[in-house]
């Protein structure tokens, strides 16, 4: 790349969504908001489906970042454009919202068009879904190159995309050589912190005193413990096993504490008001805050002493109610599952339960696709298995010892503001896209295509009556001639305005004044500066003579 050319960040994702705040999408928008705080490179390249998203992004990145938008260096585009601007223009890199939708399309635009073979990143969510294998299939292509790259969030989930990658060529019998994959990197999501640390006093007294006008009792010496996440066996976490730890830890004196379980409650769910009941019964008084504000949130995790989180659903990949708890000072009970190892140093910010998991899932397996999603995950988490005898002393531990959770919420606050502070993360994104730009990735083969990629014109080859060979024969057409000499004008629909314009008809119409064959046309035309490309040029002689600009000269 030359020293001189704009260092441009690409995109196919806003990462800004709407809707209810689900894991993904507030580290999604955090990662860009950590990334434009930073703003390490010139320019950023947003291309979007449609006009309105385009549109609706335009205000959202204006409300947001008015000066960088006002200096033209966010800038938003219809991904029809990509084709352009892949030729204008020498991309750093591009960065993808999740692994699961366009790295592989994308990579086959940028062998095919692009000015340089740019690294590619995405990054992993959730991975479970029965349809992710497909997914993944999608990028085992000769067109993979070592600059296309996986980002996992953290070591399970990493070994889960590697083992998905080694699923299918088992299967399939897929050489590397011939279909090489991604490589796989890890680096975490960040966090924010929940509260300005100065304001924890303040936060934890109107917290306690929400408690209270709850009808919980909630002295300053009572250890509050907090679940923060989705309220459903289905989608997160099995709470049963945690009162069932309680009954094992405390059958005589009881501790002076409470749990607070807030969180998204499917609209109907009786689960939450049954789980409510069952604490009460087994002498742990409980109350549900269902779908909590931010502000709410924030007092929440001011006013807890202890945060628990038994995550046993394979859908779970990070944890980030585990860095936002560390965040707010609070030691953390967890499930060793998946992410939350990477989370919680054992004994030292928190104590990890253990978990088993079953041997086979053959059975599940072949049932998944046949039933929800959600209910493939639910029998899954029903076979993880955490230990309730060390969760039982856990809570023996931790409940009654207010100086060792203290000590060991400060030393998560201090690990999580060093280690997953978004800064750290995006400067180890800057590093890792600079060490892809740095691997010798010649570029693939133009003409190979993805591996579940359509071919419509070879699958639907006998729904037209035949097709325009290149050693036709064409010419202008008496309305080709009136719009040539400017006396008409086509009719373009919206949306093919990057395909078919007048900058592009008028050459073609006056190359096509004497009968000239298709090939012979295309080589002028894509001889001209800046090239058009032939997949245009195709494009524009098709349209051209669909709207009878121009004909075909029969022998």
């Amino acid at each position: 790349m030359d020293a001189h050319e704009p260092r441009i960040w690409g995109t196919l994702d806003p990462f800004l969504e709407s809707g209810p705040a689900w894991g993904r999408k507030v580290a999604n928008e955090q990662f860009l908001r950590a990334l434009l705080a930073q703003d390490p490179f010139d320019a950023y390249h947003f291309f979007l489906s449609t006009p309105k998203q385009v549109c609706d992004f335009q205000n959202t990145l204006g409300k947001n970042w008015p000066e960088l938008l006002a200096a033209k260096r966010l800038k938003v585009f219809l991904r029809q454009d990509l084709p352009r601007l892949m030729r204008s223009h020498t991309y750093f890199c591009f960065h993808l919202s999740d692994c699961i939708n366009n790295p592989s399309n994308l990579a086959r635009l940028r062998n095919n068009l692009g000015r340089n073979i740019f690294p590619i990143s995405s990054i992993t969510h959730s991975l479970s879904y029965p349809d992710y294998p497909g997914r993944f299939l999608d990028h085992l292509w000769p067109g993979c190159t070592l600059r296309d790259c996986i980002v996992a969030t953290s070591r399970a989930g990493k070994n889960a995309v590697e083992s998905s990658f080694q699923l299918l060529r088992d299967r399939l019998g897929l050489d590397p050589r011939d279909h090489p994959q991604p490589g796989v990197e890890i680096i975490p999501l960040g966090m924010n912190e929940p509260f300005a640390w100065d304001a924890r006093a303040m936060l934890r007294q109107k917290g306690r005193g929400r408690l209270t006008a709850s009808g919980l009792q909630a002295d300053p010496d009572q250890c509050v413990m907090l679940i923060l996440g989705r309220i459903s066996p289905h989608s997160k976490m099995d709470m049963i096993p945690l009162l069932r730890a309680w009954q094992r830890a405390f059958t005589q004196k009881r501790p002076h504490a409470l749990l607070v379980v807030a969180g998204w409650i499917e609209q109907g769910d009786d689960f939450p008001g049954q789980f409510q009941h069952l604490a009460r019964n087994v002498g742990l008084p409980c109350l549900i805050v269902p779908s909590p504000d931010e502000q709410t949130k924030r007092e929440l995790y001011a006013a807890a002493d202890l945060f628990i989180s038994l995550a046993d659903n394979p859908q779970e990949t990070f944890g980030l109610t585990l860095l936002e708890a560390a965040l707010a000072g609070l030691p953390v009970i967890a499930s060793d599952y998946s992410g939350y190892r990477d989370l919680v140093e054992h004994d030292q910010t928190g104590l990890l339960i253990p978990t088993w998991g079953p041997e086979d899932s053959a059975n599940i397996d072949a049932l998944a696709g046949l039933i929800p999603d959600y209910e493939v995950q639910f029998l899954l988490a029903q076979q993880t298995v955490v230990h309730i005898p060390d969760l039982a002393e856990a809570l023996r531990s931790l409940c009654a010892q207010p100086e060792l959770r203290q000590a060991m919420g400060e030393r998560g606050r201090r690990r999580a503001l060093t280690l997953f502070s978004w800064p750290k993360v995006i400067e180890s994104y800057i590093s890792l896209w600079n060490r892809l730009r740095n691997l010798d990735a010649p570029r693939p083969s133009r003409c190979v295509p993805r591996s579940l990629e359509l071919s419509y014109a070879r699958m639907f080859s006998l729904f037209p009556k035949a097709t325009l060979k290149h050693n036709a024969r064409i010419r202008v057409t008496k309305a080709g001639a009136k719009v040539l000499r400017g006396e008409d004008f086509p009719v373009i629909y919206a949306g093919l305005d990057h395909l078919v314009s007048m900058d592009v008809l008028r050459p073609l119409l006056f190359l096509a004044r004497k009968p000239e064959t298709i090939a012979r046309i295309k080589e002028k035309l894509d001889a001209m500066d800046p090239p058009l490309g032939p997949q245009r040029i195709d494009f524009c002689i098709h349209w051209a003579m669909k709207h009878d600009l121009l004909e075909i000269v029969v022998h």
